[in-house]
């Protein structure tokens, strides 16, 4: 029997999975990157706030890296700040399947004690 007809069609039919597969990592990379790099950006905004006392610190450094400030929430407290951001990145691939953004929420509450500046996800 004549078999080289098959690897042909196996090709074919895993193409479309693969290119499936590798927009899915793209767009979750871009997504992770996204919420990575603005998490450390409200971080040192935190810091920084605790150096100043200034609250509009951290709307600067927002600023300063393009971030949207449209859903920016900061709250302050004696010895503590809070910080909520909502914001939605246009999808590369995920249009494909009706996904045209995502969206990214970070909240994160700094803590200064005995000196020290504490970062943590707010509850």
């Amino acid at each position: 029997m004549d078999k080289k007809g098959q690897t042909l069609i196996i090709f074919v039919i895993l193409i479309p999975i693969i290119i499936t597969m590798i927009a899915i990592v793209v767009d979750v990379g871009i997504l992770t990157h996204e919420y990575e790099k603005t998490r450390g950006i409200i971080d040192n905004g935190i810091e920084i706030y605790f150096e100043k006392k200034r609250k509009e610190e951290i709307t600067n450094i927002l600023k300063l890296n393009d971030i949207p400030l449209e859903n920016l929430k900061i709250t302050e407290t004696e010895n503590a700040i809070e910080v909520s951001i909502a914001y939605q990145i246009e999808s590369l691939f995920g249009k494909i399947v009706n996904l045209k953004n995502y969206k990214i929420e970070i909240q994160r509450k700094g803590i200064l004690k005995e000196g020290k500046v504490k970062i943590t996800k707010k509850e």
